[in-house]
This record gives C-alpha cells, sequence and structure tokens, in this order.
C-alpha cells in the first residue's frame, strides 16, 4: 500500500482511416481500411510534498519513431506539461498495428497524414497530463501481483534457424502486476497494469488501426472499474500471444480477455482501498481457528525518482552494403523496411563503442518502477524481483527514447535469434542494465 498525492487522466488520440499504419515487412498494403479499437493515452500525476510533479504516461504506440522524432516528441511534452524530461516517463505500449509517429520513415501510402498525428500525440499528452495535475488529491494505492497465461516464450528453434514463434518447451515469466488507485472516499480512479507480452496478434494482413488485446483488455477492467486503466508493457522482448501474426481483430479481441480477466481477478484479490489484514488472535472452537481482520492501514508516502545511465557496449556492426548484401535474396519490401530501420537505427551509435544506456528507478510508496527504452528480455523483471524479494517491481520496456533495439540474453546471440542479430547493443548488455538497476533499487530503499 501507498498513500500519495495522484490524479489520473486519459486522453482518445485515434488518427483517421486512411493513415499508414502497422510496421510489418511482410505487407503489401500501408493504408489503413478501418478502426479496431480506439487509440488513448493515460497519464498518472505524483505530487510530492514541495508540490513538484511527475508523471507516467503510458500510451497505445509501437515505438517513439526515429531518434530525432522521439526526442522531439518527448522535448515538446515535456515542455508543454512544464517539467523535466525525466520527470516524465512516456511509456509504448508497443502495438504493431498504429501508424509510427516518425517523418523520416516512410513515404509510403498515408504517411502524408503521419505529421498530424504526431501533432495530436504532442497535443493530447500534455492536456491529460495537465488534466492529471489538476485532479491531484489524496489517495490509496494498493499494488499486487497477479498471473496471466497469454505470454509464451517466441524464441523456436527451427531446423537451422531460429523463428519468431511460440516455442512450447520454453515456459513463460506469467507476471501481471497491477497498482489500483483509489480516493480517501474508497473510489477507484485509475488502474495501472504491467504485463509483458508483444502486441503482435495483428500483423501484415491485418488493415485496421488497433491498440491490440490491449484494446479489450482497457474495455473490461474501465467497464468494471469505471476509471482509466494504463497499461505499460513489462519486459517483453521474447515474449508474445500463442495465436499471433493474424488479420482478424476477433483474435485480438480474444487475447485482451484474457489479459482482462487476469487484471479483474488480481484487482478482485486485493484489500479494501486503504485497509490492510492484521492478526485479531485465537478463537476456540473444534479447532484453534485463527482471526486476520481488514482494519484501517497507512501505506507508506516515501517516494523517489531518478535516472541512471548503465555502461553497455555497442557490436561490430555491419555495412548498411553488407546488410544489403546479406539480404539480397529476401522479399524486396521486407529488405527496404530492414535497412530502414538499420539507417535509422544507428544515428549515435558505433562500432564498438560503450554507451550510456538510461534507466529510469522510481520509487511510489511500496512500488518501484524501472523503465528503460529498449526491449529487454524478460530475464530482467524476473531476476530484478529475485533479487529483492519482498517489493512489488513495475518493469516497462519502451520508455523514453526511441525503443528500437533489443537487450537479449546472451544464450541468444549464440544461434542467432532475432533479437541478437536485430539489435545494436553487444551480449552482456542485459545482465549490465539488470545490475544498475539492482544497485539503485538497494541504494533507494536502503537494501531493505
Amino acid at each position: 500500500m501507498s498513500a500519495l498525492r495522484c490524479g489520473v487522466a486519459q486522453r482518445e488520440f485515434t488518427p483517421p482511416v486512411g493513415i499508414m499504419s502497422g510496421i510489418w515487412g511482410a505487407a503489401k498494403k500501408f493504408r489503413s481500411e478501418s478502426i479496431h479499437i480506439g487509440l488513448f493515452l493515460t497519464a498518472v500525476a505524483r505530487e510530492d510534498k514541495s508540490g513538484a510533479k511527475s508523471f507516467i504516461v503510458g500510451i497505445d504506440l509501437c515505438v517513439l519513431g526515429c531518434v530525432e522524432c522521439a526526442h522531439d516528441l518527448l522535448d515538446r511534452i515535456a515542455a508543454g506539461v512544464g517539467v523535466d524530461c525525466d520527470k516524465i516517463l512516456f511509456a509504448s505500449s508497443h502495438t504493431h498495428a498504429v501508424p509510427l509517429p516518425c517523418i523520416h520513415r516512410s513515404t509510403k501510402e498515408g504517411s502524408e497524414l503521419i505529421p498530424a498525428f504526431r501533432e495530436n500525440i504532442i497535443t493530447k499528452s500534455i492536456e491529460a497530463c495537465k488534466e492529471a495535475a489538476s485532479n491531484i488529491e489524496d489517495v490509496d494505492i494498493t499494488w499486487g501481483y497477479g498471473h496471466c497465461d497469454l505470454a509464451v516464450n517466441r524464441d523456436l528453434p527451427c531446423g537451422s534457424h531460429e523463428v519468431v514463434a511460440f516455442n512450447p518447451d520454453i515456459i513463460a515469466d506469467d507476471t501481471l502486476t497491477i497498482g489500483r488507485i483509489s480516493n480517501r472516499s474508497g473510489k477507484v480512479i485509475g488502474t495501472i497494469a504491467n504485463y509483458a507480452c508483444h502486441p503482435t496478434t495483428l500483423a501484415w494482413e491485418n488493415m485496421a488501426v488497433s491498440p491490440d488485446y490491449i484494446g479489450m483488455a482497457r474495455i473490461m477492467v474501465e467497464k468494471a472499474t469505471g476509471a482509466p486503466m494504463m497499461f505499460l508493457q513489462g519486459a517483453s522482448g521474447e515474449l508474445s500471444p500463442r495465436n499471433q501474426y493474424s488479420g482478424d481483430t476477433a483474435l485480438a479481441d480474444k487475447n485482451g480477455t484474457m489479459l482482462g480477466h487476469a487484471i479483474l481477478s488480481t484487482l478482485a484479490s486485493m484489500q479494501s482501498p486503504g485497509r490492510g489484514l492484521r492478526w485479531n488472535g485465537i478463537v476456540e472452537s473444534g479447532a484453534l481457528l485463527g482471526e486476520w481482520h481488514e482494519m484501517a492501514m497507512r501505506g507508506s508516502d516515501v517516494c523517489h525518482e531518478e535516472r541512471i545511465n548503465a555502461k553497455v557496449r555497442v557490436k561490430e556492426l555491419k555495412s548498411i552494403a553488407q546488410l544489403r548484401e546479406e539480404w539480397s535474396g529476401i522479399d524486396a519490401g521486407a529488405l527496404e523496411e530492414r535497412i530502414s530501420r538499420a539507417e535509422r537505427l544507428r544515428i549515435g551509435y558505433e562500432s564498438n563503442a560503450e554507451v550510456d544506456h538510461p534507466v529510469w528507478v522510481w520509487q511510489w510508496g511500496e512500488a518501484l518502477f524501472v523503465a528503460q527504452p529498449g526491449e529487454a528480455y524478460s530475464f530482467i523483471q524476473t531476476e530484478l524481483r529475485r533479487r529483492n524479494p519482498g517489493k512489488v517491481i513495475f518493469v516497462m520496456n519502451l520508455t523514453n527514447a526511441p525503443g528500437l533495439f533489443y537487450l537479449p540474453i546472451k544464450s541468444a546471440y549464440n544461434v542467432p535469434a532475432y533479437q541478437a542479430w536485430q539489435t545494436l547493443l553487444a551480449a552482456g548488455s542485459l545482465d549490465s542494465v539488470i545490475d544498475a538497476a539492482d544497485s539503485a533499487i538497494k541504494r533507494i530503499t536502503g537494501g531493505k
């Protein structure tokens, strides 16, 4: 439990039909033809004792675009809200069925609508943060873990290759992390849901703009609670739905229903807002019965927010010409998609250089948020929770930067898995990020 001062707000930013949407190299059409479920962003504002504010924003985007577009978007949002960039955790859900807010990526059909889409994201994000700040009040936040079996491991050995598909031999992390925000009258004003699973239900045959499975999960939770739900993508580098790569939005709804029920089940298991269990003694009956009673309790109001930089190493990078030669036999559209990603990805990175990988570690009462911009494997969340038992830890991918590269486990480089040959970062980078985050957690919490 945490006793904080917070506010919540939400905005829809669904683009018009006809905008270029999706990121699939296998796609043959690019202009969207319908809207499955609208796109939303949800902001939670926190105010400290001095009146200073910080924000977490969860948004239905895949990534924030290239380096220039991501930094421009984040800088303008922070300036519009009136805070430093490091006082906003801006986290993409990673749905693959939405436009990329990047003006450099493509000139394909529908891309002429991207600049207006970017401007709308900036405007709506500023509005939501300001409204969340205006809604700040004393709240009780109940934190807890649940479980959802939507996600499976997607590193599948297949002959001499490893493909991105369901691997039934590896059990995926099923941890679901939940925060329920209630005002002092007990009314739920927001839900935070953190789960690791690639939103790749909808793929190259899909022509609908969609938040993927997150859309139906959000509809279910918001209908049940009467309050906005923020979704934060977990460390899903090697995790995805079992059933995916479809053009059928009904499958996205099915996957979302699984997550929605899991979130609601976790919420139902929580104690009442601002209340916890306290031992009440033994009652003599046919057996000795021990009583636990729900009683009013005040949660922690201790907060700390900081950014650290983990030192990671860049791989020895092949030239763009070498990549073109290596991939020359694949479909022309897929080739150009790969080359475009490689070119935009490399800005600011040089072969074998040591670079800073930003990590944000925030303590909100009894919960910890660990956020970083890459696509980390789930080992980061299982390991941080193993090293810090008794804590509720939200682990967030795709936060505050382009989010275009993976952080795989070391063994993924041996195959190599897609995530290992795609990333710019060398083997061991994930371990460096984990060690840096763990050290920060122990320092911030005093090792308690």
